[in-house]
Parts: structure tokens; C-alpha cells; sequence
């Protein structure tokens, strides 16, 4: 495995030539290579499971490629080129003011209530589609970035940069909270990080338990998680068939058809007892109103649900993501979670971990 390690002096000195080279780079009209923006949350793409170790060795983490990235004696400015709860983790890890360049985070509008100092940070772009010259010039002392965009993060450590590979949408369970340890270590905040961890498990240890005394008509309820209000648009991808095993329900999908196209006469025909549809991908009308789908016993229950968007999308991985297991949860079975309250779960999340009090209206916005 490779190991990063520049000295601060002369990552700074590269980052100054880089950022000239850029210049003259775009005033010889020379055009830098880039992919389209959100590529990592494409609608539908399966994502596979991507591991991630712990280190040995307190100077190093290691990151989603399996790089070790040594550890900065402080970090002091922070480049953010992926989405995935990058952000989220950078702020409840101690990084609020540290990140000098992102993406844009207005399609989470929530996190810019929470923190509207994101509204001045510098855009440098996203997974390949970064301008490395931006970047460059806000002359961060590590760059966290998703394990999509190979040719970003190449560009990115070609001018001095560290770069720390993030899971975004590849991220598993435990995965995910040995990333946290690993970035709150680069952080140098390793008790936070461990707290969310600890927080983690409560929440999913306590669904597992309850999950465990499940009368068995309870764990055959079947659930169609769709990345979109469209019954072809199945989303089979790690993350979102372990969160539903978790939550003690099947995926309607079943396994032959994880990998090939589904036609709308498949899914009809699964007739699932839940639809539920990917956060901030679309209105819940533009499938409630299509002709051939009201037959399904999901759409004459009424049980059609699009996941909440808290800070982040719930159902994707984040630091928020226990919240949609408890949400989950409750919406599938009724009466064996109605004793958590829901709302109070999440202020208190947001509390602990955001520094933030969550007032009951944005609260609601989340459904909406």
C-alpha cells in the first residue's frame, strides 16, 4: 500500500505551483478531463460494499482504497470534493471551521440551516468534475474525497495534496463506523468519534433485538425500496438491502433479479407490502397517479413512503442513518416501536452530535 507523507512547507509550495499551472493551463484554452458531477448517487446504480480497515499504527489511517494516509500533526484546512455525509462527519468531528472548499450543499438545505457559513465556502466541484485550480488555491491541508471519482483524487494528490478516500455510497455498517474512528483520528477528535460509534450501536442493537422476537408474519413482510416514483427503478444495492434486513423485512426483489432489469410487470407482480422511495429523488404522486400500478397492495394500503432528509438523505449512509432504521422500522411494524419517539430521537441526535436544537417545524420538514 502507498503512504502518503509531504511536509506541510512543501505541500504548500506545490499547491502554488499547481495553482499557476492551472491558470496557464486554462488561458492556453487546454481543457481539464471531467465526468458529471453526482455520479455516486446516480439513480439506481448498484453499489457494492466497499471494506475499510483500522490501522496499527496511530500516525496512519487508512482509507476506502486501502492507502494509508498519514496523519497531519493539525489540520488547519480541509477540501471536500464528494457528497455521501462527508460534510456531516467533517463538522461533528470538529472540522466546522476548518473546510475551505465543497461542493454545493443546497440540496440539503437543513445542514445550511444548521450551518450557513457552507453558503460562503469556495465551490471546487465534485468527484471528477473539480476545478483543480479553485482547489488548489485554497491551499487545504488534506483533501476527503469519494472513492468514485479515481480521476478527481488523481488530479488532487498529482499537486501535493493528501487525499483521504471517503465510502459515501459504498459504505456497509461497520464499514461506516470504522470510517468514522478513521476521520475523526485525522481530525484529532478520536472520543467523538467512538461516541457516535457507541451511538450506532445503541440504536441498531436495540432494532436487532426487537427484530429477534418478530412473530414470523411480521419478518415476511416485503418491502420495494425504489430509487425513484418509478416501480422499474429498483434499488439493489448493499446499503439498502442490509438496512432493510436490519430493520426485520424482505426485499421484494428477489435474487435473480438483483442484477438485470426490472420490468414494470415484475414489480407489480412481487406485489410488495411496501413501497418505499429514496429521498430527494421525486414527488410520490408521479407514482401514485400511474394507471398501471394501482392494483399493488402497497398503493391501496396507502403504505408509499419516501425517506426522510434530514442534514443528509436518511437512507443513505450517513451519520443520521440509525434515525431511518428507527424510522423504518416503525412504519413496518406497527406496534412493536411504538414505544421510541421518533422525533425526540432526532433532536436529541442533532443536539449531541450537531451542536444544534432542532425546532419541531424543520423537524417536520423532513417528511415533507
Amino acid at each position: 500500500m502507498s503512504k502518503i507523507n509531504e511536509s506541510s512547507i512543501s505541500r504548500r509550495g506545490l499547491i502554488q505551483v499547481a495553482a499557476g499551472a492551472a491558470v496557464a493551463a486554462a488561458a492556453a484554452g487546454v481543457a481539464i478531463e471531467t465526468a458529471a458531477p453526482e455520479q455516486a448517487f446516480a439513480a439506481g446504480k448498484k453499489k457494492k460494499e466497499v471494506k475499510i480497515a483500522a490501522s496499527d499504527d496511530p500516525s496512519y489511517v487508512i482509507d476506502a482504497t486501502g492507502k494509508q494516509v498519514v496523519v497531519p500533526e493539525k489540520i488547519e484546512r480541509v477540501a471536500i470534493t464528494c457528497q455521501g455525509g462527508t460534510t456531516h462527519e467533517a463538522f461533528i468531528f470538529g472540522g466546522a471551521d476548518k473546510i475551505v472548499a465543497e461542493p454545493s450543499m443546497k440540496r440539503f438545505p437543513q445542514l445550511l440551516r444548521m450551518f450557513p457559513e457552507l453558503n460562503d465556502v469556495t465551490d471546487g466541484g465534485s468527484f471528477d468534475d473539480i476545478n483543480i485550480e479553485t482547489i488548489a488555491a485554497t491551499a487545504p491541508d488534506i483533501a476527503l474525497c469519494g472513492v468514485s471519482s479515481d480521476k478527481g483524487n488523481a488530479q488532487i494528490e498529482e499537486i501535493g495534496i493528501p487525499v483521504y478516500v471517503m465510502l459515501i455510497g459504498w459504505a456497509g455498517v461497520e464499514s461506516l463506523k470504522q470510517e468514522f474512528l478513521n476521520v475523526s483520528h485525522l481530525f484529532g477528535n478520536d472520543e467523538r468519534g467512538q461516541e457516535l460509534v457507541d451511538y450506532w450501536d445503541e440504536k441498531l442493537g436495540l432494532i436487532a433485538e426487537r427484530v429477534a422476537a418478530l412473530p414470523e408474519e411480521e419478518r415476511a413482510k416485503t418491502v420495494y425500496y425504489i430509487s425513484k416514483p418509478d416501480i422499474t427503478k429498483a434499488n439493489t444495492g448493499d446499503w439498502g438491502r442490509s438496512w432493510l434486513d436490519a430493520c426485520g423485512v424482505t426485499f421484494a426483489v428477489p435474487e435473480e433479479d438483483l442484477n438485470g432489469d426490472i420490468t414494470a410487470e415484475k414489480a407489480i407482480g412481487w406485489d410488495p407490502d411496501y413501497i418505499v422511495i429514496q429521498g430527494g429523488n421525486g414527488d410520490v404522486s408521479e407514482l401514485l397517479n400511474e394507471p398501471t400500478v394501482q392494483d399493488m397492495k402497497a398503493i391501496q394500503s396507502g403504505e408509499v413512503h419516501i425517506c426522510p432528509i434530514g442534514g443528509f438523505w436518511w437512507d443513505r449512509p450517513s451519520a443520521e442513518a440509525p434515525l431511518a432504521f428507527l424510522w423504518l422500522s416503525q412504519i413496518t411494524h406497527p406496534g412493536y416501536f411504538d414505544d421510541i419517539d421518533l422525533e425526540q430521537e432526532t433532536v436529541d441526535f442533532f443536539k449531541r452530535f450537531y451542536n444544534y436544537d432542532l425546532p419541531q417545524e424543520e423537524y417536520e420538514s423532513f417528511f415533507a
